[in-house]
């Protein structure tokens, strides 16, 4: 009798294990073990009673495992009273309000920042409630949400700005053109541009190194499309990092290096770096709230979002935190490093939210 004939009549699936390994003819056995450094090693074992078990253990929590994630049972936010998922971005945003709205409150919130791609996927398949985005929602995207029958709500949440940055040792490079930094970032530029002087004759005769967010994140999307007018392509020298901290972090290391962050990271984190003007055609322009609102640095401003499932708003507990979000919406904008909106803005969000609509 098979293994799975075994399992069909319902034996325990340890006597089944232990049964593929009495065979006469197996002396040895090949088993799986982890190590410290987690690489699994193949190792024959001795075909004894300890071992079997052994084995048959390693099995079914492999299979166990595998189930596990093959059913999505893995993600933290599956049974949360509030599941949000979405922008990086805005991650120091969304966790200070959670914070702190958690300080009067019950419920269980629930949040994971892996990239506004991956919020509005979680969005479309009914995995997440509320998506912070660093982008607007793309026609395919909609498209995903429209044909499981999932309705949402906009809501703007602050202005932000992508900041280009280079290590503070770095003081060659005074200002970049969009003409510049399309030179620095585009893919055709791969093998081609890879020295600082290539970019400007005046600067230092050094290597590019160029870092940036992943694919997955709104950033990415929302920079390569304005300045290389070539949406979610990067370089294949590109260093890639999945959050604007690292990003940080390995310009602040090297002194040939230029990346692109949110104006909140920038803001925020205390590397060594700084952020390089750009010239839009009048004049070198330092993004910050003066800028963003000016319109002067208008090219690279754009607006955060948070996107909320229709039906997630019939739980209480949504419809108080997202309340909650917005009403404090200029003090966490502030506290993120990011430019505020209008306090009729968030006046109106919070209507749309108790709403439902």
């Amino acid at each position: 009798m098979t293994c799975r004939q075994k399992l069909s009549r319902q034996n325990p699936p340890l006597r089944c294990c232990t049964h593929i390994f009495s065979s006469p003819e197996a002396r040895f056995v090949q088993g799986w073990r982890m190590r410290q450094k987690k690489e699994w090693v193949f190792e024959n074992i001795n075909n004894t009673k300890a071992d079997k078990m052994k084995i048959c253990s390693m099995y079914l929590r492999f299979a166990s495992a595998t189930l596990f994630f093959v059913f999505g049972l893995s993600s933290t936010l599956a049974h949360a009273d509030v599941r949000i998922s979405g922008s990086d971005t805005e991650e120091n945003l969304i966790t200070t309000a959670i914070t702190q709205y958690q300080r009067g409150s019950k419920s269980d919130i629930k949040a994971e920042f892996k990239g506004t791609s991956v919020g509005f996927k979680d969005l479309c398949k009914g995995a997440a409630d509320i998506v912070p985005a660093s982008n607007k929602i793309q026609a395919d995207q909609a498209k995903a949400c429209a044909d499981k029958k999932i309705s949402y709500i906009e809501l703007p949440i602050a202005y932000d700005a992508v900041a280009v940055i280079v290590n503070k040792s770095n003081n060659w490079t005074n200002d970049l053109t969009i003409a510049e930094l399309k030179s620095i970032f585009h893919p055709e530029s791969f093998g081609k541009i890879t020295r600082w002087n290539q970019v400007r004759a005046a600067y230092n005769d050094a290597p590019l190194k160029i870092v940036s967010p992943d694919t997955k994140s709104g950033t990415t999307m929302f920079f390569t499309e304005r300045v290389n007018a070539m949406r979610g392509f990067l370089r294949g020298d590109s260093t890639i990092f999945s959050d604007h901290d690292k990003i940080i972090d390995a310009v602040s290391e090297d002194i040939n290096a230029i990346g692109f962050v949110s104006l909140g990271a920038s803001v925020g984190h205390k590397g060594n770096v700084r952020p390089v003007p750009v010239n839009f055609g009048k004049g070198a322009v330092i993004p910050d709230a003066s800028s963003v609102l000016s319109g002067a640095y208008e090219p690279l401003t754009r607006l955060l979002y948070v996107y909320i499932a229709q039906s997630a708003l019939a739980k209480p507990e949504v419809t108080a935190f997202a309340s909650y979000l917005f009403e404090n919406g200029d003090r966490y904008a502030r506290f993120a490093g990011f430019v505020p909106l209008a306090a009729s803005t968030y006046i109106s969000d919070v209507r749309r939210i108790k709403a439902g609509q």
